[in-house]
């Protein structure tokens, strides 16, 4: 089952993106390192901790805690370490995601820097901050910049979260907040939490008279919190990331916590032993697809989606006081009839550059080398240089690197999100890979280019004609940005590509421009309402 046109292979969503911290289950994973550049020696542990994770009641993988005590400059410090491994079924195929993420802090839990570790494939990517005069200064270890932002000096390290509960000897009916630093997406938010009544709810308990001791799930009564994150802003649009209920035991400390990931479905962590936590899912089989999960059935197919020149979408985004905010809106699509959480999107199919009529032009950044699109590297300068030939034409190179693409690429779902230097070697990826490639040729052709997120029509064995979440290119060529779609290699893109974002991924070497398509996955619902 899955998606029945190869030549549409859909873009996964934020099935990299899940975070879990002490207090709160969210979209994103991290662990911390060591924040300087010399190597020193791992201390011994003060506190470490294992949690087990099922996805929809199937074992998934675990997260796995570390605090230590480390001393810089005659100072103390407690570095926490939290390491994900979890495995995500992505049209059939079980891969393994590892995030590595965390913070040092003070005794009194102020954070002094920040880390996180992406691993893909054999490879990986760190990047550490380190707070300074008001500041976050983040590095990475792919080199570049240091890019600097504004820093929240009420932000409390996970150490002093896990703490919380206890310190302030909660009891039901308390309320309280505290900042978290998000890394994934490198911002603060506000953590707002409510503790509840007791209830009975299952935990796992380790056996220790049975073979091997198996863990085995009991009832216990334990007290309920409800963990609920403030929106934050990205890609300048407001995202609200998901809370969190957690269980506390008699001594406040969290065994059993529980989130709801849109898109991929219950999340539910249990507090347990090395052994239980490591041990591999019975039946990963149950796991929940990513990609057939986040497929958005559609009230009837369109016929000749390739040749439509206009399509107007009726879209409903559940819990959404905005939901127009959630499409882009330009000369190409325009949002109508907008009643609650519905409205119409018409989009309009543009397969040459016509009169300028979008007002943001491109900037530095659209031209710029950067960690994924690597335009500035000897394979891609020397293939853009092969492919567009002698071309002047912008709007003419850019449909050479989009064919060029098309056809030398093969589609696979297990590559991993890497640069575009690796994509021209390997020539093997989904939706991703295609238009990150794509963009970053048209950068060393001299052709301002970004990748574009949203939607993309299609057809699926199982669920007829649905919406994928999906990937592309844009050029800025005459004054407009057009898109194309190396997937497709038609030219252009037509009215069935329905934009939610985009992004140059400069300054970033992290994921977070995805982060904006989970304001969608799991809550949009819509139908065809006409086509021309």
């Amino acid at each position: 089952m899955g998606i029945v046109s190869k030549r549409r292979p859909p873009f996964p969503g934020c099935g990299a993106a899940m975070k879990r911290s002490f207090v709160c289950i969210g979209v994103v994973l991290f662990v911390v390192s060591t924040l300087r550049a010399d190597p020193v020696p791992a201390p011994k542990p003060v506190k470490e901790t294992w949690d087990a994770v099922y996805i929809e009641g199937a074992k998934a993988g675990y997260f796995h805690t570390t605090t230590r005590e480390v001393e810089r400059d005659g100072k103390k410090f407690l570095a926490c370490t939290q390491a994900m491994r979890i495995g995500i079924k992505r049209e059939g195929q079980v891969v393994t995601l590892r995030i590595e993420n965390g913070t040092e802090e003070t005794p009194d839990g102020k954070v002094v820097g920040v880390s996180m570790t992406q691993f893909a494939g054999a490879g990986k990517l760190t990047q550490t901050g380190r707070v300074e005069d008001g500041q976050l200064l983040l590095r990475t270890s792919a080199g570049g910049d240091v890019r600097k932002t504004p820093w929240d000096d009420s932000v409390i390290g996970l150490v002093r979260q896990e703490h919380l509960f206890q310190e302030k000897k909660v009891k039901p009916g308390d309320q309280f907040s505290y900042a978290s630093y998000e890394p994934t997406l490198q911002v603060v938010t506000t953590m707002r939490v409510t503790v509840k009544e007791p209830e009975e709810v299952d935990v796992l308990q380790v056996n220790r008279q049975a073979p091997g001791a198996k863990a085995e799930r009991v009832k216990k009564t334990l007290l309920r919190v409800e963990v609920v994150p403030d929106k934050v802003k990205v890609s300048g649009r407001p995202l609200q990331l998901p809370g969190m209920t957690g269980w506390l035991d008699a001594d406040l400390q969290m065994v059993r916590s529980e989130t709801n990931q849109e898109g991929l479905g219950r999340f539910t962590i249990f507090r347990t032993t090395q052994a239980v936590a490591e041990e591999e899912g019975a039946a990963p089989a149950l796991l929940p697809d990513l990609l057939i999960n986040n497929l958005i059935p559609l009230n009837r197919a369109i016929p000749h989606p390739a040749t439509a020149t206009e399509i107007v979408y009726h879209i409903h985004l559940k819990g959404d006081d905005d939901p127009t905010d959630a499409f882009t809106q330009d000369s190409r699509q325009k949002a109508m009839n907008v009643e609650g959480e519905t409205f119409d999107l018409r989009v309009r199919a543009v397969r040459e550059p016509l009169e300028a009529t979008d007002s943001d032009g491109p900037g530095d950044e659209s031209l710029k080398s950067t960690y994924f699109l690597d335009s500035a590297n000897e394979k891609v300068m020397a293939l853009a240089e092969k492919i567009v030939g002698d071309g002047t034409d912008p709007w003419r190179k850019a449909q050479r690197v989009e064919k060029w693409v098309h056809d030398h690429m093969k589609v696979s779902t297990a590559v991993d999100y890497i640069p575009a230097s690796h994509t021209a070697v390997d020539l093997r990826g989904d939706c991703r890979q295609y238009a990150i490639l794509t963009a970053a040729l048209c950068r060393a052709a001299k052709v301002p280019a970004r990748t574009a997120l949203g939607l993309v029509y299609d057809k699926d064995a199982a669920k007829g004609p649905v919406l994928a979440f999906h990937m592309w290119t844009e050029v800025w060529v005459k004054g407009q940005w057009m898109g194309i779609d190396a997937v497709w290699g038609e030219g252009g893109v037509g009215a069935d590509h329905l934009k939610i974002t985009d992004h140059s991924w400069s300054d970033t070497q992290t994921l977070a421009p995805l982060g904006a398509v989970t304001r969608v996955m799991g809550k949009i619902k819509v139908e065809v309402a006409e086509v021309k």
